[in-house]
């Protein structure tokens, strides 16, 4: 946590035409303000921070900016340029013109981003002073923090690179190399729109139920279309949360919708799969019941897992053990890890194994195996996988009784 010696009281926001550019889905202005408000909540500071909005020109009718909930904490002032006092001091100067990545404000902060406006001769000298600020900064990482916007053309530029750093730490191998670059080139077009991420994650839901029923069919051809629509959706599964971080939009509700599709689809893909292989399969014999019990066997074994992580999930240790897997796991895992044993193999080994087993790499090994015309063992690896997962979470659930570990901070 920040100091109470260092939080930020006083911002000074250089306004002009560009507060109004549509960059990655809001409004200059808006993104500025929500990243103030984000800073407010990382540093659990309760006193408002003093926003002074200088505009170029005369404030626009009313000074509007968007009834958003989440700007209480922001005590928000307009002002022309000539009404603001040369002798006041801010902590930190920026203009609508620079692009803020998500969590920059903080470091822009201590860097002592505050350049002295006084005796600038125009509004272009005090743009170029806020801009020279940024540039000078000591820590060279506060350049990946922002980018300047010139001109409206530089826009789609920057919205690229932006998206470039909008996956996260715990994207498997496949969604970083292959799923994440797909599902930015599409939210880059969706981020232009008003959707929300939880009406795109409620719309695409469509495909997994698509793909089991093509599994259902029980041919070679059925069943690795069925795995290719479960791979699209892999894919288009990762735009929700692009948009939901670039528009300041996570929520705890909109991230268990997301996980209950994806148990959903998980679950559909185990149990369909068995019964289109009882289908697939040349024989009438015990075959057919076999894939079938098989499948639902995986489809519990995949609820059973997912179910023991969800029930602790309001649960944490102390401070964080793990080291090596912190990045690589949900929040919600880290217990599991923790207790279920798996770190005596050693945290490179547990890497490995979590990498592998991720949800990412497995769709696409599904597919892989099903145009290699080896259906019947995405079905085994479905159940092994499932079957000591299942085995790990209940080994921590009863390692750690709930009541010896403290409530997670909400």
């Amino acid at each position: 946590m920040i100091s109470e010696q260092t939080l930020l009281q006083r911002v000074l926001i250089l306004a002009d035409e560009s507060a109004d550019w549509q960059v990655a889905g809001l409004p200059q202005l808006h993104r500025i303000l929500l990243c103030l408000n984000e800073y407010t909540e990382l540093a659990d500071q309760r006193a408002p921070i003093s926003v002074s909005i200088q505009w170029k020109d005369e404030p626009p009718n009313g000074a509007a900016i968007s009834d958003d909930p989440r700007l209480a904490t922001l005590e928000v002032t307009h002002s022309s340029a000539e009404a603001v006092r040369n002798e006041e001091a801010f902590d930190l100067v920026l203009s609508t013109r620079v692009f803020l990545y998500r969590h920059s404000v903080a470091s822009l902060f201590e860097s002592g981003m505050a350049p002295d406006l006084r005796g600038a001769a125009s509004w272009e000298e005090k743009l170029d002073r806020v801009r020279g600020a940024l540039q000078s900064a000591p820590d060279p990482q506060i350049a990946r923090l922002w980018q300047y916007l010139a001109d409206p053309l530089e826009i789609a530029a920057c919205e690229r690179a932006f998206l470039r750093h909008a996956g996260k730490s715990q994207d498997g191998l496949v969604s970083r190399h292959l799923n994440r670059p797909i599902s930015r080139f599409i939210t880059h077009s969706l981020l232009k729109t008003n959707l929300r991420p939880t009406t795109w994650s409620l719309s695409i839901f469509i495909l997994p139920l698509a793909g089991s029923f093509a599994l259902l069919q029980g041919t070679a051809m059925s069943i690795i279309i069925g795995c290719a629509i479960f791979q699209l959706y892999s894919i288009l599964d990762g735009c929700d949360g692009e948009i939901a971080r670039a528009k300041f939009l996570q929520t705890d509700s909109g991230r268990r919708l997301d996980s209950m599709c994806d148990l959903i689809g998980n679950v559909l893909l185990a149990v369909c799969l068995g019964i289109g292989l009882a289908r697939y399969t040349p024989s009438v014999g015990y075959l057919d019941s076999f894939y079938i019990a098989e499948g639902f066997a995986a489809g519990v074994c995949v609820l059973l897992s997912e179910g023991i992580v969800f029930l602790r999930r309001s649960r944490t240790t102390k401070k964080p053990v793990i080291t090596a897997l912190n990045g690589a796991l949900y929040q919600r895992h880290h217990e599991f890890f923790h207790r279920s044993g798996i770190l005596m193999l050693g945290e490179t080994v547990a890497w490995w194994l979590v990498v592998m087993t991720k949800r990412d790499m497995a769709i696409l090994a599904f597919l892989v195996l099903a145009i290699a015309g080896w259906p019947e063992l995405i079905l085994h690896l479905l159940l092994a996988v499932g079957a000591i997962s299942s085995a790990l979470a209940g080994n921590a659930f009863f390692r750690a009784p709930a009541a010896a570990l403290p409530q997670e901070a909400s």
